[in-house]
Protein backbone atom coordinates (compact mmCIF):
# COMPACT_ATOMS: atom_id res chain seq x y z
CA UNK A 1 0.00 0.00 0.00
CA UNK A 2 3.20 2.48 0.27
CA UNK A 3 2.72 4.83 3.27
CA UNK A 4 -0.44 6.35 3.88
CA UNK A 5 -1.21 9.70 5.38
CA UNK A 6 -2.43 9.45 8.54
CA UNK A 7 -4.37 12.10 10.67
CA UNK A 8 -8.59 13.16 10.69
CA UNK A 9 -11.75 14.32 12.43
CA UNK A 10 -13.40 16.91 10.20
CA UNK A 11 -14.74 13.69 7.77
CA UNK A 12 -16.91 12.27 10.52
CA UNK A 13 -14.69 9.38 10.58
CA UNK A 14 -12.14 9.66 13.80
CA UNK A 15 -14.01 12.09 15.85
CA UNK A 16 -12.93 10.40 19.10
CA UNK A 17 -9.65 10.83 18.16
CA UNK A 18 -10.36 14.65 17.73
CA UNK A 19 -11.75 14.74 21.13
CA UNK A 20 -8.82 13.19 22.71
CA UNK A 21 -6.31 15.33 21.42
CA UNK A 22 -8.52 18.38 22.50
CA UNK A 23 -9.39 17.33 25.76
CA UNK A 24 -5.09 16.71 26.61
CA UNK A 25 -4.87 19.87 25.19
CA UNK A 26 -7.38 22.20 26.54
CA UNK A 27 -8.46 23.56 23.71
CA UNK A 28 -11.72 24.68 22.91
CA UNK A 29 -13.95 25.45 20.15
CA UNK A 30 -15.15 28.79 19.09
CA UNK A 31 -18.33 30.27 20.74
CA UNK A 32 -20.67 33.09 19.66
CA UNK A 33 -18.96 35.49 22.10
CA UNK A 34 -15.58 34.70 20.93
CA UNK A 35 -16.56 35.25 17.73
CA UNK A 36 -18.27 38.49 18.49
CA UNK A 37 -14.93 38.99 19.95
CA UNK A 38 -13.18 38.56 16.61
CA UNK A 39 -13.10 41.63 14.30
CA UNK A 40 -12.59 39.10 11.48
CA UNK A 41 -15.85 37.19 11.90
CA UNK A 42 -17.25 37.85 8.70
CA UNK A 43 -14.06 38.21 6.80
CA UNK A 44 -13.74 36.42 3.81
CA UNK A 45 -10.68 35.62 1.20
CA UNK A 46 -11.63 35.62 -2.34
CA UNK A 47 -9.03 35.59 -5.21
CA UNK A 48 -6.75 38.12 -3.63
CA UNK A 49 -9.15 40.13 -1.96
CA UNK A 50 -11.40 40.56 1.41
CA UNK A 51 -14.94 40.47 1.69
CA UNK A 52 -16.94 41.63 4.59
CA UNK A 53 -20.47 39.07 4.60
CA UNK A 54 -22.06 40.17 7.65
CA UNK A 55 -25.15 41.22 5.90
CA UNK A 56 -24.40 38.96 3.16
CA UNK A 57 -24.74 35.52 4.35
CA UNK A 58 -27.74 36.55 6.37
CA UNK A 59 -29.73 36.64 2.93
CA UNK A 60 -27.58 34.22 0.87
CA UNK A 61 -29.53 31.71 -0.91
CA UNK A 62 -27.71 28.66 0.13
CA UNK A 63 -27.95 29.71 3.84
CA UNK A 64 -25.69 31.15 6.15
CA UNK A 65 -24.72 27.82 7.65
CA UNK A 66 -22.00 27.13 5.21
CA UNK A 67 -20.10 30.90 6.44
CA UNK A 68 -20.22 29.57 10.12
CA UNK A 69 -16.65 28.58 10.33
CA UNK A 70 -15.65 29.87 7.16
CA UNK A 71 -14.09 33.16 8.04
CA UNK A 72 -10.76 33.83 7.58
CA UNK A 73 -10.48 31.08 4.82
CA UNK A 74 -9.75 31.23 1.40
CA UNK A 75 -13.27 30.38 -0.15
CA UNK A 76 -12.50 30.80 -3.50
CA UNK A 77 -13.04 27.74 -4.72
CA UNK A 78 -16.24 27.71 -3.02
CA UNK A 79 -17.55 30.57 -4.88
CA UNK A 80 -16.07 29.41 -8.37
CA UNK A 81 -17.20 25.93 -8.09
CA UNK A 82 -20.17 25.64 -6.22
CA UNK A 83 -22.44 27.83 -8.30
CA UNK A 84 -23.54 26.64 -11.73
CA UNK A 85 -23.28 30.63 -13.08
CA UNK A 86 -19.70 32.16 -10.92
CA UNK A 87 -19.62 35.48 -13.11
CA UNK A 88 -23.46 36.27 -11.86
CA UNK A 89 -21.54 37.10 -8.23
CA UNK A 90 -19.61 39.83 -9.61
CA UNK A 91 -22.21 42.32 -8.47
CA UNK A 92 -22.35 41.15 -4.99
CA UNK A 93 -18.37 40.43 -4.66
CA UNK A 94 -18.30 44.48 -5.67
CA UNK A 95 -20.34 45.28 -3.05
CA UNK A 96 -18.83 43.26 -0.03
CA UNK A 97 -15.26 44.10 -0.99
CA UNK A 98 -13.81 46.05 1.85
CA UNK A 99 -9.58 46.79 2.47
CA UNK A 100 -7.96 45.48 5.71
CA UNK A 101 -5.89 48.49 6.83
CA UNK A 102 -2.21 48.28 7.86
CA UNK A 103 -2.26 44.42 6.57
CA UNK A 104 -1.88 42.64 3.62
CA UNK A 105 -5.14 40.38 2.21
CA UNK A 106 -3.44 37.09 2.37
CA UNK A 107 -2.40 38.19 6.27
CA UNK A 108 -5.12 37.77 7.87
CA UNK A 109 -5.95 34.29 7.10
CA UNK A 110 -6.24 31.72 10.07
CA UNK A 111 -3.17 29.68 9.74
CA UNK A 112 -5.07 26.30 10.89
CA UNK A 113 -8.64 27.42 8.79
CA UNK A 114 -10.52 27.89 12.07
CA UNK A 115 -10.45 24.42 12.71
CA UNK A 116 -8.18 21.94 15.23
CA UNK A 117 -4.43 21.93 14.90
CA UNK A 118 -4.75 17.91 14.68
CA UNK A 119 -6.83 17.35 11.61
CA UNK A 120 -4.06 18.92 10.00
CA UNK A 121 -0.64 17.72 9.15
CA UNK A 122 1.95 18.81 11.28
CA UNK A 123 3.46 22.03 10.29
CA UNK A 124 0.54 22.97 8.15
CA UNK A 125 0.34 26.59 7.24
CA UNK A 126 -2.95 27.87 5.08
CA UNK A 127 -1.37 30.51 3.82
CA UNK A 128 0.98 27.99 2.17
CA UNK A 129 -0.94 25.00 1.85
CA UNK A 130 -4.11 25.66 0.64
CA UNK A 131 -4.55 25.02 -2.95
CA UNK A 132 -4.40 27.27 -5.78
CA UNK A 133 -6.82 27.63 -8.60
CA UNK A 134 -6.39 29.12 -11.90
CA UNK A 135 -9.64 30.02 -12.66
CA UNK A 136 -9.17 32.03 -16.27
CA UNK A 137 -8.52 27.92 -17.68
CA UNK A 138 -10.83 26.90 -19.91
CA UNK A 139 -11.65 23.33 -19.16
CA UNK A 140 -14.97 24.57 -16.70
CA UNK A 141 -16.21 26.99 -19.17
CA UNK A 142 -16.48 24.53 -21.68
CA UNK A 143 -18.06 21.75 -19.41
CA UNK A 144 -20.53 24.68 -18.56
CA UNK A 145 -21.70 25.66 -21.31
CA UNK A 146 -22.75 22.20 -22.37
CA UNK A 147 -24.45 21.52 -19.58
CA UNK A 148 -26.45 25.01 -19.78
CA UNK A 149 -27.88 23.98 -23.20
CA UNK A 150 -31.84 23.43 -22.13
CA UNK A 151 -32.59 19.67 -22.99
CA UNK A 152 -29.58 18.99 -20.65
CA UNK A 153 -30.98 20.74 -17.69
CA UNK A 154 -34.46 19.33 -18.46
CA UNK A 155 -32.79 16.04 -17.66
CA UNK A 156 -30.79 17.03 -14.44
CA UNK A 157 -34.16 18.89 -13.01
CA UNK A 158 -36.09 15.08 -13.41
CA UNK A 159 -33.02 13.26 -12.20
CA UNK A 160 -32.85 15.37 -8.70
CA UNK A 161 -37.14 14.71 -8.80
CA UNK A 162 -36.55 10.69 -9.40
CA UNK A 163 -33.38 10.82 -6.47
CA UNK A 164 -35.52 11.91 -3.98
CA UNK A 165 -38.31 9.47 -5.03
CA UNK A 166 -35.77 6.43 -5.14
CA UNK A 167 -34.68 8.20 -1.74
CA UNK A 168 -37.81 8.26 -0.39
CA UNK A 169 -38.53 4.20 -1.07
CA UNK A 170 -35.34 3.15 0.25
CA UNK A 171 -36.28 5.38 3.65
CA UNK A 172 -39.79 3.16 4.04
CA UNK A 173 -38.06 -0.04 3.51
CA UNK A 174 -35.29 0.76 5.46
CA UNK A 175 -37.86 1.06 8.45
CA UNK A 176 -39.91 -1.23 7.82
CA UNK A 177 -37.29 -3.29 8.37
CA UNK A 178 -36.05 -1.81 11.49
CA UNK A 179 -39.95 -1.71 13.02
CA UNK A 180 -42.90 -3.86 11.73
CA UNK A 181 -40.18 -6.51 10.28
CA UNK A 182 -38.04 -6.48 13.68
CA UNK A 183 -41.36 -6.96 15.79
CA UNK A 184 -43.19 -9.84 13.52
CA UNK A 185 -39.72 -11.53 12.54
CA UNK A 186 -41.03 -11.32 9.18
CA UNK A 187 -37.55 -11.93 7.74
CA UNK A 188 -34.68 -14.75 8.55
CA UNK A 189 -31.82 -12.72 10.72
CA UNK A 190 -29.22 -12.47 7.99
CA UNK A 191 -31.73 -11.16 5.42
CA UNK A 192 -32.20 -8.25 8.43
CA UNK A 193 -28.32 -7.90 9.24
CA UNK A 194 -27.96 -7.68 5.46
CA UNK A 195 -30.64 -5.35 4.64
CA UNK A 196 -29.63 -2.73 7.17
CA UNK A 197 -26.63 -2.67 5.93
CA UNK A 198 -27.13 -2.14 2.79
CA UNK A 199 -30.19 0.41 3.25
CA UNK A 200 -27.87 2.16 5.73
CA UNK A 201 -25.31 2.87 2.91
CA UNK A 202 -27.71 3.57 0.53
CA UNK A 203 -29.39 5.86 3.16
CA UNK A 204 -25.65 7.62 3.63
CA UNK A 205 -25.86 8.41 -0.12
CA UNK A 206 -29.05 10.27 -0.28
CA UNK A 207 -27.31 12.12 2.88
CA UNK A 208 -24.29 12.89 1.52
CA UNK A 209 -25.95 14.85 -1.59
CA UNK A 210 -28.24 16.30 0.29
CA UNK A 211 -25.71 17.47 2.58
CA UNK A 212 -24.33 19.84 -0.59
CA UNK A 213 -27.99 21.56 -0.73
CA UNK A 214 -29.18 24.80 0.46
CA UNK A 215 -28.72 24.51 4.24
CA UNK A 216 -32.76 25.64 5.18
CA UNK A 217 -33.73 22.25 6.69
CA UNK A 218 -36.11 22.26 3.29
CA UNK A 219 -34.15 21.91 0.25
CA UNK A 220 -31.53 19.30 2.37
CA UNK A 221 -34.36 17.58 4.08
CA UNK A 222 -32.36 14.47 4.10
CA UNK A 223 -29.06 15.88 4.99
CA UNK A 224 -29.49 13.69 8.75
CA UNK A 225 -29.23 10.42 7.20
CA UNK A 226 -25.72 11.36 6.38
CA UNK A 227 -25.64 9.74 9.63
CA UNK A 228 -27.61 6.46 9.47
CA UNK A 229 -24.33 4.37 9.00
CA UNK A 230 -23.40 5.57 12.78
CA UNK A 231 -20.19 7.12 10.77
CA UNK A 232 -21.37 10.62 9.67
CA UNK A 233 -21.92 13.83 12.03
CA UNK A 234 -24.02 15.98 10.30
CA UNK A 235 -23.92 19.02 12.72
CA UNK A 236 -20.56 19.40 10.77
CA UNK A 237 -20.26 17.71 8.33
CA UNK A 238 -21.48 21.14 6.42
CA UNK A 239 -18.92 22.67 6.95
CA UNK A 240 -16.00 19.22 7.51
CA UNK A 241 -17.33 17.66 4.07
CA UNK A 242 -18.45 20.58 1.73
CA UNK A 243 -16.44 23.60 2.75
CA UNK A 244 -13.38 21.40 3.56
CA UNK A 245 -12.93 17.90 2.05
CA UNK A 246 -14.32 19.38 -1.60
CA UNK A 247 -12.71 22.54 -1.89
CA UNK A 248 -9.13 21.03 -0.89
CA UNK A 249 -9.52 17.88 -2.35
CA UNK A 250 -6.21 15.46 -1.65
CA UNK A 251 -4.35 18.55 -0.50
CA UNK A 252 -3.12 19.07 2.86
CA UNK A 253 -5.83 21.00 3.48
CA UNK A 254 -8.50 18.15 2.91
CA UNK A 255 -9.27 16.63 6.40
CA UNK A 256 -10.31 13.58 4.60
CA UNK A 257 -7.05 12.32 4.44
CA UNK A 258 -6.92 11.77 8.39
CA UNK A 259 -9.83 9.25 9.01
CA UNK A 260 -7.90 6.79 10.36
CA UNK A 261 -5.72 8.34 12.95
CA UNK A 262 -7.70 7.24 15.70
CA UNK A 263 -7.82 4.26 14.42
CA UNK A 264 -3.98 3.95 13.97
CA UNK A 265 -2.81 4.67 17.48
CA UNK A 266 -4.49 1.80 18.58
CA UNK A 267 -2.76 -1.49 19.54
CA UNK A 268 -3.58 -4.01 16.56
CA UNK A 269 -5.12 -6.96 18.34
CA UNK A 270 -7.69 -4.29 20.29
CA UNK A 271 -7.99 -2.15 17.29
CA UNK A 272 -11.68 -3.28 16.20
CA UNK A 273 -13.03 -3.70 19.47
CA UNK A 274 -12.04 -0.27 20.78
CA UNK A 275 -13.19 1.69 17.84
CA UNK A 276 -16.35 -0.27 17.67
CA UNK A 277 -17.04 0.52 21.23
CA UNK A 278 -16.52 4.68 20.63
CA UNK A 279 -19.04 4.62 17.60
CA UNK A 280 -21.38 3.00 20.06
CA UNK A 281 -20.79 5.82 22.23
CA UNK A 282 -21.23 8.51 19.67
CA UNK A 283 -23.79 6.96 18.58
CA UNK A 284 -26.43 6.18 22.03
CA UNK A 285 -25.96 9.64 23.53
CA UNK A 286 -22.50 11.34 22.29
CA UNK A 287 -23.81 13.13 19.06
CA UNK A 288 -27.17 14.09 20.93
CA UNK A 289 -25.51 15.80 23.68
CA UNK A 290 -22.96 17.66 21.12
CA UNK A 291 -25.97 18.64 18.70
CA UNK A 292 -27.73 20.17 22.13
CA UNK A 293 -24.21 22.11 22.50
CA UNK A 294 -23.48 23.28 19.56
CA UNK A 295 -23.99 26.72 19.08
CA UNK A 296 -24.91 27.91 15.82
CA UNK A 297 -23.32 31.18 15.12
CA UNK A 298 -26.06 32.92 14.13
CA UNK A 299 -29.08 31.02 15.49
CA UNK A 300 -31.10 32.25 12.47
CA UNK A 301 -34.65 30.14 11.93
CA UNK A 302 -33.00 27.99 9.52
CA UNK A 303 -30.32 26.68 11.99
CA UNK A 304 -32.88 26.49 14.64
CA UNK A 305 -35.00 24.21 12.48
CA UNK A 306 -31.74 22.29 11.30
CA UNK A 307 -30.84 21.57 14.45
CA UNK A 308 -34.52 20.04 15.97
CA UNK A 309 -33.95 17.76 12.77
CA UNK A 310 -30.67 16.47 13.65
CA UNK A 311 -32.06 16.04 17.07
CA UNK A 312 -34.95 14.63 16.12
CA UNK A 313 -33.29 12.24 13.96
CA UNK A 314 -30.76 11.17 16.56
CA UNK A 315 -33.69 10.03 19.05
CA UNK A 316 -34.95 7.69 15.72
CA UNK A 317 -31.95 6.07 15.74
CA UNK A 318 -31.67 5.55 18.70
CA UNK A 319 -35.52 4.14 18.98
CA UNK A 320 -34.07 1.67 15.99
CA UNK A 321 -31.59 0.25 19.05
CA UNK A 322 -34.47 0.32 21.61
CA UNK A 323 -37.00 -1.27 19.70
CA UNK A 324 -34.71 -4.00 18.68
CA UNK A 325 -34.12 -4.42 22.62
CA UNK A 326 -37.65 -4.58 23.27
CA UNK A 327 -38.21 -7.10 20.96
CA UNK A 328 -35.81 -9.34 22.30
CA UNK A 329 -33.35 -9.15 19.30
CA UNK A 330 -30.75 -6.46 20.03
CA UNK A 331 -27.70 -8.63 19.55
CA UNK A 332 -29.21 -8.75 15.82
CA UNK A 333 -29.39 -5.55 15.68
CA UNK A 334 -25.48 -5.34 17.50
CA UNK A 335 -24.23 -7.46 14.30
CA UNK A 336 -25.43 -5.21 11.86
CA UNK A 337 -24.30 -2.20 13.92
CA UNK A 338 -20.53 -3.38 13.73
CA UNK A 339 -21.20 -4.54 9.85
CA UNK A 340 -22.68 -1.43 8.72
CA UNK A 341 -20.13 0.67 10.74
CA UNK A 342 -17.07 -0.80 9.64
CA UNK A 343 -17.78 -0.98 5.76
CA UNK A 344 -19.03 2.64 6.09
CA UNK A 345 -15.47 3.36 7.51
CA UNK A 346 -13.63 1.92 4.86
CA UNK A 347 -16.04 3.54 2.42
CA UNK A 348 -14.81 7.04 3.17
CA UNK A 349 -11.19 6.76 2.81
CA UNK A 350 -12.20 4.70 -0.58
CA UNK A 351 -13.15 7.14 -3.00
CA UNK A 352 -9.99 9.02 -3.12
CA UNK A 353 -5.87 7.51 -3.21
CA UNK A 354 -5.18 8.86 0.13
CA UNK A 355 -2.52 5.99 0.43
CA UNK A 356 -0.78 8.08 -2.00
CA UNK A 357 1.75 10.89 -0.67
CA UNK A 358 1.96 13.83 -2.72
CA UNK A 359 3.75 16.13 0.05
CA UNK A 360 5.93 17.18 -2.99
CA UNK A 361 3.09 18.14 -5.11
CA UNK A 362 2.55 21.81 -6.28
CA UNK A 363 -1.10 23.10 -5.54
CA UNK A 364 -0.36 26.19 -7.54
CA UNK A 365 -2.41 27.36 -10.42
CA UNK A 366 -4.31 24.40 -11.02
CA UNK A 367 -6.80 23.84 -13.00
CA UNK A 368 -9.95 23.11 -10.91
CA UNK A 369 -11.80 20.67 -13.71
CA UNK A 370 -8.92 18.45 -14.29
CA UNK A 371 -7.92 18.37 -10.76
CA UNK A 372 -10.93 17.08 -9.47
CA UNK A 373 -11.12 14.39 -12.21
CA UNK A 374 -7.49 13.26 -11.94
CA UNK A 375 -7.91 13.07 -7.74
CA UNK A 376 -11.38 11.53 -7.29
CA UNK A 377 -12.06 7.95 -7.90
CA UNK A 378 -15.08 6.57 -9.69
CA UNK A 379 -16.23 2.82 -8.26
CA UNK A 380 -18.39 0.15 -9.14
CA UNK A 381 -20.20 -3.07 -7.68
CA UNK A 382 -22.74 -4.48 -9.90
CA UNK A 383 -21.75 -2.16 -12.95
CA UNK A 384 -24.86 -0.37 -13.17
CA UNK A 385 -24.24 3.35 -12.26
CA UNK A 386 -27.86 4.04 -10.52
CA UNK A 387 -27.27 1.11 -8.65
CA UNK A 388 -23.93 0.97 -7.61
CA UNK A 389 -24.46 4.78 -6.16
CA UNK A 390 -26.46 3.71 -3.74
CA UNK A 391 -24.31 0.69 -2.46
CA UNK A 392 -21.38 2.86 -2.57
CA UNK A 393 -22.94 6.37 -0.35
CA UNK A 394 -22.71 7.78 -3.44
CA UNK A 395 -19.49 6.86 -4.79
CA UNK A 396 -20.13 5.71 -8.05
CA UNK A 397 -19.70 8.27 -9.92
CA UNK A 398 -17.62 10.40 -7.86
CA UNK A 399 -15.60 11.90 -10.48
CA UNK A 400 -18.47 13.87 -12.28
CA UNK A 401 -19.68 15.11 -7.67
CA UNK A 402 -15.84 16.28 -7.30
CA UNK A 403 -16.08 18.58 -10.40
CA UNK A 404 -19.49 19.57 -10.06
CA UNK A 405 -20.27 19.34 -6.08
CA UNK A 406 -23.29 21.73 -6.35
CA UNK A 407 -25.50 19.21 -8.40
CA UNK A 408 -28.03 17.90 -5.94
CA UNK A 409 -28.13 14.45 -6.55
CA UNK A 410 -26.07 11.60 -8.05
CA UNK A 411 -28.77 10.87 -10.64
CA UNK A 412 -27.90 14.23 -11.81
CA UNK A 413 -23.98 13.58 -12.18
CA UNK A 414 -24.77 10.34 -14.40
CA UNK A 415 -26.88 12.43 -16.68
CA UNK A 416 -23.65 15.04 -16.65
CA UNK A 417 -21.07 11.68 -17.62
CA UNK A 418 -21.27 12.41 -20.48
CA UNK A 419 -20.43 16.16 -20.78
CA UNK A 420 -17.55 15.79 -18.31
CA UNK A 421 -16.34 13.09 -20.54
CA UNK A 422 -16.30 14.71 -23.52
CA UNK A 423 -14.80 17.56 -22.31
CA UNK A 424 -12.01 15.45 -20.84
CA UNK A 425 -11.30 14.11 -24.39
CA UNK A 426 -11.23 17.71 -25.81
CA UNK A 427 -8.85 18.97 -23.34
CA UNK A 428 -6.65 15.82 -23.36
CA UNK A 429 -7.30 14.57 -19.93
CA UNK A 430 -7.43 10.69 -19.40
CA UNK A 431 -10.49 8.86 -18.21
CA UNK A 432 -8.87 6.18 -16.08
CA UNK A 433 -11.45 3.14 -15.58
CA UNK A 434 -13.72 2.98 -12.60
CA UNK A 435 -11.92 1.13 -9.95
CA UNK A 436 -13.86 -2.26 -8.16
CA UNK A 437 -15.29 -0.90 -5.04
CA UNK A 438 -14.58 -4.15 -3.61
CA UNK A 439 -11.98 -5.80 -4.49
CA UNK A 440 -9.65 -2.76 -5.71
CA UNK A 441 -10.71 -0.46 -2.63
CA UNK A 442 -12.34 -1.71 0.38
CA UNK A 443 -10.33 -5.36 0.98
CA UNK A 444 -7.17 -3.91 0.25
CA UNK A 445 -7.53 -0.75 2.75
CA UNK A 446 -8.93 -3.23 5.31
CA UNK A 447 -5.71 -4.97 5.19
CA UNK A 448 -3.75 -1.94 5.88
CA UNK A 449 -5.70 -0.15 8.56
CA UNK A 450 -6.17 -3.46 10.55
CA UNK A 451 -2.54 -4.57 10.37
CA UNK A 452 -0.60 -1.66 10.01
CA UNK A 453 1.69 -0.98 13.34
CA UNK A 454 0.11 1.18 16.07
CA UNK A 455 1.47 4.94 15.30
CA UNK A 456 1.47 8.44 15.66
CA UNK A 457 1.26 10.95 13.41
CA UNK A 458 4.53 13.00 13.27
CA UNK A 459 6.31 14.79 10.05
CA UNK A 460 8.04 13.85 7.91
CA UNK A 461 6.32 10.35 8.68
CA UNK A 462 4.34 8.47 11.34
CA UNK A 463 6.53 7.04 14.54
CA UNK A 464 5.12 3.24 15.46
CA UNK A 465 4.58 2.89 19.00
CA UNK A 466 6.34 -0.68 19.16
CA UNK A 467 8.64 -0.51 16.48
CA UNK A 468 8.91 -2.67 13.51
CA UNK A 469 8.40 -6.74 13.19
CA UNK A 470 7.59 -9.57 16.18
CA UNK A 471 9.18 -7.50 19.26
CA UNK A 472 7.06 -4.66 17.60
CA UNK A 473 4.18 -6.08 17.78
CA UNK A 474 4.40 -7.26 21.18
CA UNK A 475 5.47 -3.55 22.23
CA UNK A 476 2.92 -1.85 21.00
CA UNK A 477 0.11 -3.91 23.07
CA UNK A 478 2.57 -3.29 26.63
CA UNK A 479 1.82 0.73 26.04
CA UNK A 480 -0.05 1.91 29.06
CA UNK A 481 -0.96 5.16 27.70
CA UNK A 482 -2.53 4.36 24.97
CA UNK A 483 -5.22 1.99 27.07
CA UNK A 484 -5.97 4.88 29.14
CA UNK A 485 -6.12 7.40 25.67
CA UNK A 486 -8.42 4.89 24.30
CA UNK A 487 -10.74 4.28 27.61
CA UNK A 488 -11.30 8.15 28.22
CA UNK A 489 -12.09 8.38 23.88
CA UNK A 490 -14.32 5.72 24.88
CA UNK A 491 -15.54 7.75 28.12
CA UNK A 492 -15.89 10.85 25.96
CA UNK A 493 -17.44 9.21 22.88
CA UNK A 494 -20.28 8.64 25.40
CA UNK A 495 -20.70 11.90 27.09
CA UNK A 496 -20.03 14.21 24.18
CA UNK A 497 -16.88 15.63 24.94
CA UNK A 498 -16.63 18.24 22.15
CA UNK A 499 -13.74 19.47 20.02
Amino acid sequence: MGRVATAHGGEGGDETFARTRTNMAGKATLHNGQLRENPHAHHFYIDGKIYDFAEWRCIHPGGDMFFSAAFQRDISAAVHAYHANPEALNPILAKYEVELPDKEPHDFLASYMNVPQFILPPDFDAVRDVPQYDWDKKFMSVLRSKLRKPELQRKIKRADFAFDVVATGIIMLHYFLCFPAMYFGLVPCWVFIMGQVLTRTALAAVGHYHCHRRKDGVHDWADCFFDVQYVGASEVLFDGHVMLHHLYTETPADVKRTVFTFVLTLPRIWRVPLFTMTKFGEFFSGHLVRIRNFEFRTRSKAQRFKEAQLIAFRCVMLAEFFWACLCSRWQIWCLQFFCTVWLNMFLIVASHDFEVVREDQSYVGLDWGIFQIQHALDTYITGVQVVDLFLSAGLSCHRVHHCLPYQKSGFANIVSLPAVKSTCEEFGVEWAPARNLILDRWFPLMWYYLTAPAQVPASPAPIQTGGPGIWGFVKEHMVLRDYRRAVLSIWWSFTGATI
